[in-house]
């Protein structure tokens, strides 16, 4: 009894102290690393209330949170400093990147609630099969649905880094592809549109399946088959995690596969 009791209280303790981490929202600049909880991020950075028609709820919406541009300054981020790209980690592993001067215009909110609720209490969203709250930390952008398509709105968010792109992720460059390739243009188009989700070599996300290695996807998929499935995943899959991207046109999907092609010789041993 007193040993069922001592693994009760521990199973306890590790899940609070877990709870704790999650909600702690880390911060890594090129030349350090910080976990923020909510508590000091209020203390450091004005708290904000912002209005919008927010394109994953589908509806307007009125949260509380702060400016993301003043937080990394908060957290010592200053222009000059080694990074073109940050990147936003999210509990499940979905990943996506954007270049570090869509902050500059101070229109990107990091936020924790819901006005009018208690800390990271949220309304669900749904993703895939399910419905998940976006706490801890989601981001959205003050002009709202007119940057739907172009700057990511990432949820469940744990984790913020500025990063040189290229020595980030120097193993899904297309080596030896000119800039003026099929491969290359591919290459363009994953960074914009996949990475957030899939990796190639074992970088990027980790929200769908790795690309290249062992087995890279053209090998396994035919061309035919990725053509019809890229754009539309939905097509295959009822109910898939992957949205569908109308915005792709058949030549972009044909460069897209170029550049998986290409890649296939470019294969990471073993992990």
């Amino acid at each position: 009894m007193f040993k069922t009791s001592i693994l009760i209280l521990f199973g306890f303790l590790s899940f609070c102290s877990f709870a704790l981490t999650a909600q702690q929202l880390q911060i890594q600049l090129p030349e350090q690393q910080q976990q923020w909880t909510l508590a000091q991020i209020k203390q450091q950075v004005p708290v904000q209330r912002i209005k919008l028609f927010d394109p994953v709820y589908n509806s307007e919406k009125s949260f509380e949170g702060v400016s993301l541009l003043q937080l990394l300054k908060a957290a010592g981020y200053k222009p000059g400093q080694a990074a073109d790209e940050v990147v936003l980690t999210a509990s499940d592993g979905y990943a996506p990147s954007m270049p570090l001067e869509y902050l500059l215009d101070d229109q990107a909110v990091l936020v924790f609630a819901e006005s009018g609720k208690k800390d990271f209490d949220f309304a669900p969203v749904e993703q895939g099969k399910t419905m998940l709250s976006p706490a801890p930390f989601y981001l959205v952008w003050k002009q709202g649905k007119a940057v739907e398509k172009t700057r990511p709105w990432p949820y469940q968010l744990v984790k913020l880094e500025l990063v040189s792109f290229q020595q980030r992720y120097a193993k899904l460059y297309p080596t030896n592809a000119e800039q003026n390739s099929a491969a290359y243009q591919g290459f363009l188009l994953f960074k914009q549109s996949c990475i957030s989700c899939h990796s190639i070599n074992l970088q990027g996300g980790e929200l769908g399946p790795e690309l290249n290695a062992p087995k890279n996807v053209t090998e396994y998929w035919t061309e035919a088959h990725l053509k019809a499935f890229i754009p539309n995943a939905s097509g295959y899959r009822y109910k898939s995690k992957m949205p569908a991207f109308p915005q792709l046109s058949s030549q972009d999907i044909d460069h897209l596969i170029a550049y998986l092609k290409h890649m296939k010789e470019y294969k990471i041993q073993a992990p």
